[in-house]
C-alpha cells in the first residue's frame, strides 16, 4: 500500500511538471503577441518565411531536429531509468525530452523577435503538441519501481 501511495505521488510530480510546461506554450504566445501585437493579424501578402528566409529555415530545421532528438533521448534515458530501477532518473528523461520540445517554441518566439516572423505560431503548436506526447506515463514508473517477478 505505501509502494501504490509513492508511486501515485510521483507520477503526480511528473503530470505536474508535463502541465506547467504545456501551459508555458499558452504563456508563449501570450508573450509574443502581447510585446508584437502586429503579429496577431496574419498579412497574406508577406511572404510565408519572412524577411528573412534562410534564418527561418534554418530554425524550422533545428526546430524538427529538436523534436526527433527529444524522443530519441528520452526513450534512451527511460530505458537506462527502467534498467537501473530508478524513478529519479524516469524523471530526468522526462524533463530532458519536454525541456527540448519547449526549445522549439522558445526558437518561435525569438524569430517573433528578432525577425517580426509572423507565423511563429506553427512553432509554439508544434512545441506544445511535442510536450503533450511526452505526457508520462504510469506503466514507466511502475516499471522503475518494481523488480520483475518472472
Amino acid at each position: 500500500m505505501a509502494e501504490e501511495k509513492k508511486i501515485n505521488e510521483q507520477y503526480r510530480t511528473m503530470f505536474v511538471v508535463w502541465g506547467g510546461l504545456l501551459l508555458s506554450q499558452f504563456l508563449f504566445l501570450v508573450i509574443g503577441y502581447t510585446t508584437k501585437p502586429d503579429l496577431l493579424y496574419v498579412d497574406v501578402s508577406k511572404p510565408v518565411l519572412g524577411k528573412e528566409p534562410i534564418a527561418i529555415i534554418v530554425m524550422a530545421a533545428i526546430a524538427i531536429s529538436l523534436i526527433a532528438v527529444s524522443f530519441v533521448v528520452r526513450n534512451q534515458m527511460i530505458a537506462k531509468a527502467i534498467g537501473s530501477k530508478s524513478v529519479e532518473k524516469l524523471q530526468s528523461a522526462y524533463v530532458t525530452g519536454m525541456a527540448m520540445a519547449d526549445g522549439v517554441s522558445l526558437l518561435g518566439l525569438g524569430a517573433a523577435f528578432v525577425f517580426d516572423y509572423q507565423y511563429f505560431l506553427v512553432f509554439v503548436v508544434l512545441g506544445a503538441l511535442t510536450i503533450f506526447l511526452h505526457r508520462p506515463k504510469m506503466s514507466n514508473i511502475v516499471a522503475a519501481t518494481f523488480e520483475d517477478k518472472i
